[in-house]
């Protein structure tokens, strides 16, 4: 249950609440949990916008991000949101799937960077997101496509 508040309270205790089931040595989150969250951000989204949807994730991220030498729970996590995306009941656009990346892995203190860009034409958005420079849930050759604007800080 929700419970009164704020629209942003509210849809923000759905990522928040859910208990994270995840290998204890590695911290890689399990599909269900990364399903809450697709959901909790989704939510955030349709109800108070990308700023303050934003605005909450850095908030609850780690202050001290760093850069582990094993890029393999990393990739992990990249893969334990595809699989709760392709399964999501709808679907997780590429902005609810890279927010609910960037949550988790800032959530673990690694210095993960939302990116956004636009192709021109056609007019099209991407998000995604990046470690050391590289695309984590999306394709180089994909992304090469887009201008990436300035980094997203709220």
């Amino acid at each position: 249950m929700l419970g009164a508040g704020t629209p942003e309270t509210g849809a923000m205790r759905i990522g928040a609440a859910c208990s994270d089931a995840r290998s204890p040595e590695l911290g890689v989150p399990g599909v269900v949990r990364c399903g809450l969250v697709i959901a909790g951000l989704k939510l955030g989204l349709a109800t108070t916008g990308f700023a303050r949807t934003l605005r909450w994730v850095e908030r609850r991220s780690a202050h001290a991000l760093e850069h582990p030498g094993d890029v393999a729970p990393i990739e992990a996590v990249a893969h334990a949101v595809a699989m709760a995306a392709a399964l999501y009941p709808g679907r997780a656009l590429c902005l609810e799937q890279s927010l609910t990346l960037y949550y988790l892995l800032r959530r673990r203190g690694i210095d993960a960077r939302l990116r956004l860009g636009v192709q021109p034409h056609p007019f099209s958005a991407h998000a995604w997101v990046e470690y050391g420079g590289a695309p984590l849930n999306d394709f180089p050759e994909h992304v090469k496509h887009f201008i990436a604007l300035p980094e997203v800080r709220p």
